[in-house]
C-alpha cells in the first residue's frame, strides 16, 4: 500500500511548475512526459493541473488526455481527462477541468489521494471532479486560483420502521499559483494546494456511524536561471503534508472515539536544466526525494513508520522536431533508494532496512504529430519497436501500438 501511495506522491512531485526559456508552443501533454522519461523540467500544458498560473500561457486553448488501455477503465482509457481555457481580455482568462478517479497528476484535480473515503462503509467512491480556474495578470506577474468540488450519496432505506442508512463522500480543493518574473534572466514559480476530502456513514439510530477525513497540502517552489539563451538551470523544492483522522460514534448515549490516521511526509529536492538548440531540446537532471508515512496508536499501544528515501532519481529526455508534422522523443528513467520500516509494540521495537530500486520504467520512447492547430501525442510500446519487421508478419505482440495518448487544440 506504501509504495503505490509513494509511486503516485513521486509523479506528483514530478509535474510542477516549468521554466519559460523554451519556445511555449500549445500542444502537449501527459503522454509527451512519459515519452520524455516522465520528465518534470519541460513546459508542458498539463501543468495547469498542478498550478491555475498557467492558464494565461495556455489560453483559447483545449486537452486532454486519451488515456492508456489497461487497468480498471480499460473500455474507456485509463487517465482520461479534459480541460479547457479562454483568454477573456489581456489580463483575465478563466477554464475547467474535468478529471475521473483514474487521473495521473496531483493538486485538486486528483480524488481522495489517501484512500479516506474506501474507509467508510458502503460508501461510493469520488468519480466526477470539476475543476474551475483562473488568471489575473499583473504587470510580470501572473496569479492563478482554483477551486474543485466533487461528492456522491448513497441512500438505503428497507421500509418499515428500520429507518434510512446514508453513505456520503465528499472532496473539496483549493489551489493558488504565481508566477513572477522578477529579472531578464530570473523567474520564479511558487504553487500551494490544500486538498480536503471527507465520508460518512449514517445508519438509522442507534448505530454505528463512521466519519472520516484528509488534509492535503501541498507547496511548490522552483526558481528558474537563464544561464544563457540555450541553457537553463532549475532548482526546485517541494514539500506534502498529508493527515487525517477516523471518528466512530456508537451507543445511546452516543459515545465518540477518534483514532488518527497514517500521516504522509514528502520532502523532494531536484537540479534539473533545459537545454535546446534549434529543434532540439534536452531536459533532465537528479533529484532527492524523502516520504515517510507514520501512525501512533494509543488505543493499540504501538508505532509505525516506513520512510523511503530515493537518491538519486533521474528523469532524462530528448524531443527533436524532425519535420513540421512529426516529433520523436526518448527518455530515461532511473533511481536508487532505501526504505525503512520501524515498529513498536508495547514497548518492542523492530527495524527492517531495503535497498529498493525504484519507480524503474527504464527507457520510454513518444511521438507527436503536427496537424495544424491539432496535435496527437504518444508513448510507443517498446515490444512493438523489438519486434521489428516480425510485425509485418501477423506474429507480432498482442499490445496496443501507442500505450498512451493526449490530444490538444488550440483554438484559432
Amino acid at each position: 500500500m506504501y509504495k503505490r501511495y509513494f509511486l503516485v506522491l513521486v509523479l506528483a512531485l514530478c509535474l510542477m511548475p516549468l521554466s519559460f526559456a523554451q519556445k511555449m508552443e500549445k500542444t502537449g501533454g501527459y503522454a509527451r512526459i512519459l515519452g520524455m522519461g516522465n520528465n518534470p523540467y519541460i513546459v508542458d500544458p498539463f501543468f495547469v493541473t498542478v498550478n491555475p498560473a498557467w492558464g494565461a500561457y495556455y489560453d483559447h486553448f483545449l486537452f486532454g488526455d486519451l488515456g492508456s488501455t489497461a487497468g480498471a477503465f480499460a473500455a474507456g482509457g485509463v487517465g482520461q481527462f479534459a480541460s479547457v481555457n479562454f483568454r477573456l481580455n489581456n489580463d483575465l482568462t478563466i477554464g475547467g477541468i474535468f478529471t475521473r478517479n483514474d487521473f495521473n497528476g496531483f493538486g485538486i484535480s486528483r480524488l481522495d489521494p489517501f484512500g479516506i473515503v474506501n474507509n467508510i462503509p458502503s460508501t461510493i467512491g469520488l468519480n466526477n471532479n470539476l475543476e474551475l480556474m483562473g488568471t489575473l495578470k499583473f504587470g510580470n506577474t501572473v496569479v492563478g486560483l482554483g477551486v474543485a468540488y466533487a461528492a456522491t450519496t448513497n441512500e438505503s432505506s428497507p421500509g418499515g420502521t428500520a429507518g434510512t442508512t446514508t453513505a456520503s463522500a465528499s472532496q473539496i480543493g483549493f489551489n493558488l499559483g504565481l508566477i513572477s518574473q522578477f529579472t531578464k534572466e530570473m523567474k520564479l514559480d511558487v504553487g500551494a494546494a490544500l486538498i480536503l476530502p471527507s465520508a460518512k456513514f449514517e445508519p438509522p439510530s442507534p448505530g454505528i456511524t463512521q466519519e472520516g477525513s484528509n488534509t492535503i497540502i501541498n507547496v511548490a517552489a522552483r526558481l528558474f536561471y537563464d544561464l544563457s539563451s540555450k541553457l537553463t538551470v532549475v532548482p526546485t523544492a517541494n514539500f506534502i503534508l498529508a493527515s487525517g483522522s477516523r471518528d466512530v460514534v456508537t451507543g445511546a448515549p452516543a459515545k465518540a472515539e477518534s483514532v488518527d490516521l497514517t500521516s504522509t511526509t514528502v520532502i523532494f529536492v531536484g537540479f534539473g536544466i533545459n537545454y535546446k538548440v534549434g529543434d532540439f531540446l534536452f531536459a533532465g537532471g537528479p533529484a532527492f526525494a524523502l516520504v515517510k508515512n507514520s501512525s501512533d496508536s494509543t488505543l493499540l499501544n504501538n508505532k509505525f513508520s516506513n520512510s523511503t528515501m530515493i537518491f538519486p532519481l533521474w528523469n532524462l529526455g530528448t524531443e527533436w522536431k524532425m519535420t513540421d508534422w512529426f516529433v520523436a522523443r526518448f527518455g530515461y528513467i532511473a533511481s536508487t533508494g532505501k526504505n525503512t520500516s520501524e515498529t513498536t509494540n508495547n514497548g518492542i521495537t523492530s527495524e527492517t532496512i531495503n535497498t529498493i530500486f525504484t519507480p524503474a520504467p527504464g527507457a520510454t520512447v513518444g511521438v507527436g504529430f503536427r496537424l495544424g492547430d491539432f496535435s496527437l501525442d504518444a508513448t510507443v510500446n517498446e515490444d512493438v519497436l523489438r519486434q521489428g519487421l516480425n510485425n509485418l508478419g501477423g506474429n507480432g505482440p498482442n499490445a496496443a501500438t501507442f500505450a498512451y495518448l493526449s490530444a490538444s487544440y488550440a483554438i484559432p
